[in-house]
């Protein structure tokens, strides 16, 4: 029996259309024309607004609803859903939606919730999805509950925009904070694309050494052909296979690519445009990391050569002088620039001076500064200027020499025809003295302040030497630790000279200690002076007159 209410109200829709031609006899809410008034009137604003609304009602809470719902129903549950259960046609999360609807329809009690996450199976395979929505009671004329009104908006869009927009805003500062650590920038990679519900796989390949393309990430079985990676780092072009994209990382600008991104949408959600989008978002993050940090990198090799170059011209390794061996290392993870220095000058036949010294600070500024007071304390010396005078005359030259103040001198002059080293010190650390007898000893005389801080005449000491005495100067990134009492590296080191093989020569000396002291690098630059008396690089040999020395 046709109802013209019931064609009054579905026309003018296409799920109206629908509607009008479901055998509503054989459901349980029977012909149109006999639905009751509570039910009538719901399914008249159901059908009279664009906003998704579902009526539902009778005992398998039958499905009624208007076009803006039809869209929650994907590719497959539409037209089907059209009068029959809820529970059949939304089978896959009736265990979600039972609580919701047993509060309804068994007290009665409306229920509200926000972005309530569902994997629905609407369009032939599991799809994650969000909703809000709210159930309410729809009552008879005797005021029993005979069905559920569900008002409701999808909102998976949102939520899922909202999600990749945090993993890209998340990307974003790891991979800042990763600037300059390719390592790093990686491994930030992997770690967030691991954990994004977007993501299903992923890899980064990059360039080695050798100008081979390699995957850098810890992954190991491959993701695509590694000839289309080759091709996407060839061309510069991505490319596309079913739900994966091959990307090239590049920056903004870049003509070539640095590497390649292969990443692989989650199985959950539609592939599209919108994932094509944020896919491409993610390579250009990533791109934008590899690139500066490959440009970091080349800076920073760039720089250090000049560095290299700039401090072995103003404090070269080793020495000419036979007996004495000097090194320098320069702070773990630092240009090669800094603020220490030694140096060694022949002053004539059998006398030679030994110099450590250390500015404040690292850089070209520090370095600038130790070069000028170098070169000062070696034509200080080349004056025939006593040790004491020396640190007089560098102290004048200090105050002139902004930054220089607190710079810390050891100056001492090696006599080796009347076997003595005469001393002074600003400032600096005690030398280490292995006697040939056995003893080991700081030199702690002819001690004052570093640079520029006194106006007092500077001490001066003098120590007797034998052949086979080892001295061993030094800068405090040799001893110093932090948290460590400056006296235990002291005493470390003292310990360390009194161990050494007594017929080894400097050049052993010098790099047993360094392996000793700082193995993986210092924290601070470090200069080594050792000087074996009356030898050259092995067993100590006595040395001639001063007569013999002169050639007379």
């Amino acid at each position: 029996m046709r109802s013209p209410w019931f064609r009054r109200v579905t026309a003018g829709t296409d799920v109206g259309a629908v509607a009008r031609a479901v055998d509503w006899a054989s459901t349980p809410l029977g012909p149109p024309s006999t639905w009751p008034t509570a039910l009538r009137v719901v399914v008249e604003t159901c059908f009279s607004t664009r906003f998704p609304m579902l009526v539902t009602w009778g005992p398998e809470l039958t499905m009624i609803y208007n076009d803006g719902y039809r869209e929650m129903l994907g590719t497959q549950k539409h037209p089907g859903a059209m009068g029959s259960p809820l529970a059949e046609v939304w089978s896959e999360i009736w265990p979600d939606l039972l609580p919701a609807v047993q509060q309804v329809m068994e007290r009665g009690e409306p229920t509200w919730s926000i972005d309530a996450p569902l994997v629905m199976h609407r369009s032939g395979y599991d799809e994650e999805t969000y909703f809000t929505f709210s159930y309410s009671p729809i009552r008879d004329s005797g005021d029993v509950v005979r069905g559920l009104l569900d008002i409701a908006t999808e909102t998976t869009e949102r939520v899922v925009e909202r999600r990749r927009m945090q993993l890209l805003g998340a990307m974003s500062v790891r991979l800042t904070a990763a600037h300059g650590d390719m390592d790093a920038v990686v491994a930030a990679t992997s770690e967030l694309l691991d954990a994004s519900a977007d993501v299903s796989s992923s890899a980064v390949y990059l360039w080695d050494d050798h100008g081979a393309l390699r995957r850098a990430d810890a992954g190991q079985d491959p993701i695509v052909p590694t000839e289309m990676v080759q091709r996407v780092a060839r061309t510069g072009v991505a490319e596309e296979r079913e739900r994966l994209l091959v990307a090239p990382l590049r920056a903004s600008g870049d003509p070539g690519a640095c590497g390649v991104l292969v990443i692989t949408a989650g199985a959950q959600r539609p592939w599209g445009e919108a994932y094509r989008g944020f896919f491409g978002l993610v390579a250009s993050a990533v791109g934008a990391a590899v690139s500066g940090t490959v440009r970091h990198t080349q800076e920073v090799d760039h720089l250090r050569e000049v560095s290299d170059t700039l401090q072995a011209a103003i404090v070269p390794e080793g020495s000419t002088l036979a007996g004495v061996v000097a090194r320098y290392r320069p702070a773990s993870g630092d240009l090669a620039v800094g603020g220490d220095w030694y140096d060694v000058v022949e002053l004539g036949p059998g006398r030679r001076a030994l110099v450590v010294g250390d500015c404040v600070g690292h850089g070209l500024d520090a370095a600038a500064r130790m070069g000028q007071l170098r070169a000062a304390t070696r034509a200080l010396l080349l004056q025939d200027r006593s040790p004491a005078e020396v640190l007089d005359g560098l102290d004048a030259f200090a105050r002139t020499l902004p930054g220089a103040e607190c710079t810390t001198v050891f100056c001492g002059v090696v006599d080796e025809v009347e076997h003595s080293v005469t001393y002074a010190v600003a400032g600096h650390l005690p030398p280490v003295l292995s006697r040939a007898a056995g003893t080991t000893e700081l030199l702690t005389g002819g001690r004052s302040a570093a640079l520029a801080l006194s106006t007092a005449p500077r001490a001066e000491a003098v120590e007797r030497l034998v052949d086979g005495d080892l001295l061993v100067l030094y800068t405090d990134g040799l001893v110093e630790r932090r948290g460590e009492s400056l006296r235990v590296g002291l005493d470390r080191l003292t310990e360390a000279v009194r161990d050494q093989v007594h017929d080894a020569g400097p050049t052993a000396v010098a790099d047993g200690l360094l392996r000793a002291f700082v193995p993986d690098g210092a924290a601070d630059d470090v200069a080594l002076v050792v000087y074996r008396v009356g030898g050259v690089d092995g067993a100590p040999a006595r040395p001639a007159g001063r007569a013999a020395l002169r050639g007379v």
